[in-house]
């Protein structure tokens, strides 16, 4: 099918698939759109502006954003997944960051696997959606349908520096999924698991409430800043503990 033959609908999805930002201007502009959302034209039910976060174009999703994209209805696909889960799913943290700046209520929203951006966030190192998402209110413990929190991602997905944030944020290193593991027993490396119970004691030490709270916070710094440097000069996947069979998906 030729492009002069496209419906404006189909038109729409193909501009912003191949990050055409002049031909989406002249659809709008011209008035040849009259659901920007376009849901029907995606086989996954995904919007426009979900569309262009998914593939990582970050001026298309500004410019829908400055059109009122989600104004009205906040995009989710068929599984339930919103923008900020898959623009963190999909590693493009700008663009979670630009959306959730619009729209922070999406925060906490869960999809059908009882995921939500903090738990992907977290999967991929992705420490400023996280801070964003605490900063604001966030559950730094939300559990997803197997009761894993976003430590256990962390930890799983070989994230030492998002596991460190997290805990400092106050995540529960105790807390178990329902398969009866934490996140420490999902670590992704018998290197990481170590330099994790590292970080965990000196946090612990220093909410202990001791005389000394100033030399401890340096300690746990110091620590955090030795065990992330063992863990670049070290090659993990040769020390994987091969937890992938129960790891978070």
């Amino acid at each position: 099918m030729t492009e002069l033959r496209l419906l404006p609908a189909q038109r729409l999805h193909k501009a912003v698939a191949e990050n055409d930002l002049q031909t989406l201007h002249w659809l709008i502009d011209n008035n040849k759109i009259t659901d920007i959302q376009n849901k029907s034209a995606d086989d996954n039910g995904w919007t426009s502006l979900m569309l262009a976060a998914r593939l990582g174009h970050k001026e298309i999703v500004k410019y829908l954003l400055g059109l009122d994209h989600d104004n009205e209805v906040i995009s989710t696909d068929s599984s339930g997944n919103t923008i900020p889960m898959v623009s963190a799913k999909y590693r493009h943290e700008g663009i979670c960051l630009l959306y959730l700046n619009r729209y922070p209520q999406t925060m906490s929203e869960i999809n059908r696997d009882g995921s939500s951006a903090i738990n992907e966030a977290a999967q991929n190192g992705m420490n400023r959606v996280i801070t964003f998402i605490l900063d604001h209110g966030g559950n730094v413990n939300q559990r997803d349908i197997e009761g894993n929190t976003p430590l256990h991602h962390a930890a799983s997905w070989n994230q030492f520096k998002t596991a460190v944030l997290l805990l400092e944020r106050g995540a529960q290193p105790s807390l178990k999924n329902h398969k009866g593991y934490t996140a420490v027993d999902y670590a992704y490396s018998f290197k990481l698991e170590k330099h994790m119970r590292e970080v965990i004691k000196q946090l612990q030490a220093a909410n202990s409430g001791s005389s000394s709270s100033n030399n401890t916070a340096a300690a746990t710094a110091a620590a955090t800043a030795a065990a992330t440097a063992r863990i670049s000069a070290t090659n993990a996947i040769s020390d994987h503990k091969c937890l992938s069979s129960s790891s978070p998906s």
